[in-house]
């Protein structure tokens, strides 16, 4: 049986796409590597997950953080993920409305294989220099692939973080939430914790080689602020 006038307009109204609409190319091939390649080996495809991951979730920022990738790319990558269940898109109301594109469970459980890749890249390609990328890039990237979610059992905060010296990332928020870190720019509400600091301090606290209060300003908890530290430490 067709589909009905009604179901037809309000599929379109949705803007969302459905999978038959989604072009790509595919292995063909019942291997699972093939079939996962289908839906993460396009190029950008596992930059932009990255770049969800690490607390950007505008178009236009993660447009601006992968150098050389086009929009009409992105909006495809992103229109794929979508229709994978790895990626949600919500708009918010205002003026003008916002769009933001978060990561779904589906799309969160993509971080080990950005680890294994950050893991085989240190053995095989190099170590990653933090001061050879911009700040903004690090403040946000060291710390979502640092973290420990098996030592955030439990821990519900959310710290906010003021870098003095960086313009382009001065305010950054670290919620963590139930063993899942949500790091997002600029700073939000109801904070538990708020440090003012430097870029140098910020890593300082990150790395574990300081106090949060040695690091800056801290107004909050130290003991909290400890506790989300070591978040971030290996064994």
């Amino acid at each position: 049986m067709g589909k009905t006038a009604g179901q037809v307009e309000r599929g379109a109204a949705s803007g969302r796409p459905r999978p038959a609409e989604i072009s790509r190319k595919s292995y063909n091939h019942p291997c699972l590597i093939a079939r996962t390649l289908d839906i993460l080996g396009d190029r950008w495809t596992l930059l932009i997950l990255r770049d969800l991951m690490s607390g950007l979730h505008r178009y236009t920022d993660i447009l601006e953080n992968c150098g050389g990738m086009s929009p009409n790319v992105l909006s495809d990558r992103l229109k794929r993920l979508e229709a994978d269940g790895l990626v949600q898109r919500t708009r918010e109301k205002g003026l003008p409305p916002r769009v933001e594109y978060t990561l779904t469970d589906k799309g969160r459980s993509v971080r080990p294989i950005l680890l294994s890749l950050i893991d085989w890249g240190r053995e095989h390609v190099g170590g990653f220099d933090e001061t050879v990328v911009e700040t903004d890039f690090a403040v946000r990237v060291i710390p979502t692939f640092s973290f420990h979610p098996d030592k955030a059992r439990g821990i519900r905060a959310r710290m906010v973080i003021e870098i003095s010296d960086c313009s382009e990332c001065n305010t950054w928020t670290f919620e963590i939430n139930d063993g899942n870190l949500h790091p997002r720019r600029q700073g939000r509400e109801g904070a538990d914790l708020l440090l003012r600091t430097t870029a140098d301090g910020f890593f300082n606290f990150i790395h574990g080689r300081a106090s949060a209060s040695e690091c800056g300003d801290l107004i909050g908890s130290e003991e909290l602020a400890s506790a989300i530290q070591a978040c971030f430490q290996s064994d």
